[in-house]
């Protein structure tokens, strides 16, 4: 890393993997922006801020909102002279949801949040990510959204909209690669959240270490690249 200290955004941060991840750079000495649909109910992320005022900073941000995105880049401009790291955490994952059940609004969200919001916000943090020796957004993706993985039904939206996102990751990655920007698309294991369930034989910390690690070492090469937490390819 071109800074000893790396300056990191992570989306859905309140809670889940995305809290991990925010706990898992501070615990490291990270600059973290924190964002969240609704900073103000995130108990957790108040401790932590109030534990570590210097370094975190809450956002308001929700990343289905194109003026929230706005508002976010700027104040994360405003507080420091580049990005190093930018993980699309933020996602929504309908349960269960078969042929017979399927609702066209339910579809379109699972495909705005999951798919779409993630090049958006991109887009909107570039110009602070070009100031980084190594900028690197990661797009937590899921091996439901691999083609070639796929051989059950249901859970329609959240597996499209997976598979949507890792395309427009190596799309994103071309257009970004001439800024030095490295984008990869990511599953992050089957974590033990409220999404992941209590099944998950992963903790959002031992998750969250491999994604900062990964993170940290990804090069150009790796660009537009489908892996898992511990950086093993995946099949599209």
């Amino acid at each position: 890393m071109g800074t000893s200290v790396r300056r990191v955004l992570i989306t859905g941060a309140n809670r889940g993997l995305g809290l991990g991840l925010v706990q898992a750079c501070l615990a490291r000495g990270d600059r973290v922006f924190a964002g969240a649909r609704k900073p103000k109910e995130a108990a957790k992320l108040h401790a932590l801020a109030a534990a570590h005022p210097d370094r975190l900073s809450l956002l308001s941000l929700d990343v289905t909102d194109e003026t929230a995105i706005a508002r976010a880049a700027q104040a994360v401009r405003d507080q420091a002279k580049g990005l190093d790291l930018l993980i699309n955490n933020a996602g929504i994952l309908p349960r269960g949801v078969a042929l017979s059940s399927l609702e066209v609004d339910t579809l379109l969200q699972t495909m705005q949040v999951n798919a779409i919001a993630p090049v958006m916000v991109a887009r909107a943090f570039v110009r602070v990510l070009r100031r980084s020796d190594h900028p690197v957004i990661v797009n937590v993706s899921s091996e439901s959204g691999s083609l070639a993985r796929k051989t059950t039904g249901r859970n329609y939206g959240y597996c499209a909209s997976k598979a949507a996102l890792n395309m427009l990751t190596r799309t994103l990655a071309h257009d970004l690669r001439r800024d030095g920007i490295i984008v990869i698309t990511l599953h992050p294991g089957w974590v033990r959240t409220d999404m992941g369930g209590r099944s998950a034989p992963l903790t959002a910390a031992e998750s969250a270490r491999g994604i900062l690690a990964l993170a940290d070492r990804v090069t150009l090469a790796d660009a537009g690249s489908f892996l898992d937490w511990k950086g093993r390819p995946l099949p599209w």
